[in-house]
């Protein structure tokens, strides 16, 4: 990070001096007290569980200089022996927001600037944008899913001067979240990767979503450009009509950047590009060909031809829990545990079952879809009538959503003998254990609160040689435990 000037820090963010001014660099910025090095800026944040007021002086002790707080805390007397700078501001993360932004435009060596955001693939799409520019280019990008008010400017501040590129991850769930995001990341190339039912609880409808995802251009530079998929017909009209320039990509043949002829193998896929391109991924699912588009739509734009990102992405490895396909002592599980919403539930549907195999039966476990509001039971029983014609073997579900999909599976023909639920994951997974048989395939996915990746530790531990044991009887609906985290600080949590 380029360091910053305790009185600039003031300037950028119109802050009141509590203490005098420090005289040394800042060289860093966070908003743990536990990741704190030293020279860091440390910004309080407020939360529902959590108050960093509470450990300034244990950031003070781990070396920050120069803190930034607001309302009216009460400082130590420690504070001022150590002759620590406190600042305060109304709201601390509009202020990271600021001070974010100013830092962005700072920068001597000229950025370009790379903002994904979207229903589903802003992961994968992100990590394969950096992927293939990282050949040739020094950039940086979002750690983990880094995408809400407070990570993307955690993310910005890790950008260094010699930089070329960096590829930020928007998330939102409520309106206006996209638009302050970009305005922050000021995008040289905005990428929409899809637009779906997501976050209904804040953004209440799929035109709400988007909209939302649309408002990316906020802070677009100039002469920026959109990035914008064709499989949402009101979400590209409404792009083609903002007068911005538009590239397209999707599966229609009509997009700038498209795909014909997919072919499918064991854990990878393949397709032509609209340039006579044929590119292989070693991912699975028909939805990482529309990442794969958007990451191709986006890297054309900076000069990379469709041969340099086949020959970068033969070796593109797929995101933890992201559709990932394990082999384990006999079985093959399809880890989609990260979260979940109808339309990446229905892939992951869609990708089991392409693993049909003589002899084999394939496993479906479902978590709660979260965050769908008032329309959350209608996705769920539509989830259970696409298990039910999807012939799967065994279901297997945790949650009250869930449980509505499976008693919609049921009703559409599934035997009733076939579906087990649990009242949380961890008895979910013994039960899911105590059934498997060499040749399964599984496909686990569910909402974070879900804790689906319970699950995926459990079938990691399968030793193979289990004998089938099925459960026979009336479904009975049981109420999903959700416990509450406390977080003593916070780290840029993800939105999807």
């Amino acid at each position: 990070m380029k360091p910053f000037l305790a009185e600039e820090i003031k300037q950028i963010t119109h802050a009141e001096l509590l203490t005098p001014l420090g005289r040394g660099l800042v060289t860093g910025v966070s908003t743990d007290s536990r990741r704190i090095k030293p020279g860091d800026l440390f910004v309080a944040l407020r939360g529902e569980h959590f108050d960093g007021h509470d450990f300034i002086d244990q950031a003070v002790t781990a070396g920050a200089k120069t803190v930034l707080v607001e309302g009216k805390p009460v400082l130590s007397e420690f504070l001022r022996i150590q002759g620590t700078c406190v600042m305060r501001v109304n709201d601390t993360i509009k202020a990271l927001g600021e001070l974010a932004r100013s830092y962005r435009r700072g920068l001597e060596h000229s950025i370009t600037m790379i903002a994904v955001t979207g229903s589903n693939g802003k992961t994968t799409t992100r990590e394969m944008i950096y992927h293939v520019l990282s050949r040739r280019r020094k950039g940086h990008r979002s750690p983990a899913s880094y995408n809400n008010a407070v990570g993307v400017p955690l993310t910005l501040f890790g950008m260094e001067p010699d930089n070329d590129f960096a590829v930020v991850e928007l998330g939102s769930s409520a309106p206006g979240e996209i638009a302050e995001l970009s305005r922050i990341t000021e995008p040289d190339i905005a990428v929409i990767t899809s637009v779906s039912a997501t976050h209904l609880e804040g953004l209440k409808t799929v035109d709400q979503v988007s909209r939302e995802k649309l408002s990316v251009v906020a802070g677009l530079t100039n002469r920026g450009a959109l990035v914008c998929p064709t499989d949402h017909d009101l979400t590209l009209e409404r792009a083609l009509s903002l007068g911005r320039q538009i590239i397209t990509f999707g599966l229609e043949p009509g997009a700038a950047v498209s795909a014909h002829d997919i072919a499918w193998a064991p854990g990878s896929i393949s397709f032509e590009t609209n340039d006579r391109c044929r590119i292989e991924l070693p991912l699975a699912g028909i939805h990482n060909v529309r990442n794969a588009l958007a990451a191709l739509a986006t890297v054309r734009r900076l000069g990379v031809t469709s041969a340099e990102f086949a020959q970068a992405v033969k070796d593109f490895q797929p995101i933890d829990a992201r559709m990932v396909i394990k082999h384990i002592n006999g079985l093959v599980v399809i880890d989609d545990s990260y979260n979940a919403n109808p339309a990446s539930m229905s892939a992951a549907l869609t990708e089991l079952v392409r693993h049909r195999r003589p002899g084999g039966r394939l496993i479906m476990v479902c978590g709660d879809m979260c965050e769908l509001g008032v329309e959350a039971q209608r996705y769920h029983s539509e989830l259970g009538r696409q298990i039910a014609a999807a012939k799967i073997d065994l279901l297997f579900t945790v949650g009250d959503l869930a449980a509505i999909a499976a008693t919609s599976a049921v009703e559409m023909g599934m035997p009733r003998g076939l579906v087990q639920r649990a009242i949380n994951s961890r008895r979910l997974a013994r039960l899911i254990k105590a059934s498997l048989r060499d040749g399964d395939v599984i496909c686990v996915k569910g909402s974070r609160a879900m804790k689906m990746e319970t699950i995926i530790k459990s079938m990691e531990r399968y030793r193979g040689g289990r004998k089938l044991v099925v459960r026979v009887g009336k479904i009975q609906t049981l109420p999903a435990t959700r416990g509450k985290m406390r977080l003593s600080q916070p780290s840029g949590q993800p939105r999807t």
